[in-house]
């Protein structure tokens, strides 16, 4: 039976991600003259830019970290500020809660930006829980974030269902031992998603009662 939602959040509710790939092409052309292809950049999605950067230090393109997030941060606040939720995923929500069904958020960033989005968009009283990178040792592709939100919950990981955008979600979801439904942004829809799981291009095709019914 399904009794818990474990939802990601960049790209998944709020589409944060294209925000991202936008700023890091852009700061990569200009500051290494290095033309960044999405495939690359999908190495931290759902995840972080440390394996990407270590990857490009090996190739000879150093990246000051520090330096990094000062070029980039406030860029991201101020475009990513008013982003609206993505299309169905307060209907999904709803539903789920509709449904005596949990909702959790497990991602892979601090807790202040999902806390503030969700806030601002007025769904932040709909989550029974948040989990994340605070909250864990290891982020996705391992299962700590999702795993750490089933226990807290009181549940096995049988009873969830993850949604995610990304493949890193994914992999932490079946790494898990968790059901997932893959909902692919603009830039994750290049991933290959494999394995068991179900995708659909937008939460508003999502027949809650149907997927319900599915566990």
């Amino acid at each position: 039976m399904l009794k818990a939602i474990i939802m990601d959040f960049d790209g998944l509710i709020v589409d944060t991600e294209v925000v991202w790939y936008h700023i890091y092409v852009e700061w990569f052309k200009k500051h290494k003259n290095y033309d960044m292809s999405v495939e690359e950049f999908l190495t931290c999605v759902g995840s972080n830019a440390e394996e990407l950067f270590q990857k490009l230090d090996r190739q000879g393109i150093h990246v000051d970290r520090d330096a990094f997030v000062r070029d980039t941060q406030q860029r991201f606040i101020e475009e990513s500020g008013a982003l609206p939720a993505k299309d169905g995923v307060a209907d999904f929500i709803h539903a789920a809660r509709d449904n005596g069904v949990k909702v959790a958020l497990a991602t892979s960033s601090g807790r202040k930006k999902p806390e503030t989005h969700l806030r601002r968009l007025g769904l932040l009283e709909d989550f029974d829980l948040f989990v994340t990178a605070e909250d864990v040792t290891r982020i996705k592709p391992f299962p700590d974030l999702f795993l750490t939100a089933a226990s807290k919950l009181a549940l096995s990981p049988v009873e969830c269902l993850v949604v995610e955008d990304s493949l890193n979600g994914l992999k932490a979801g079946q790494n898990a031992g968790m059901r997932v439904l893959v909902v692919p942004n603009d830039v994750t829809k290049h991933c290959k998603f494999e394995g068991d799981l179900r995708v659909c291009d937008s939460l508003a095709q999502v027949d809650f009662n149907a997927l319900m019914a599915e566990f």
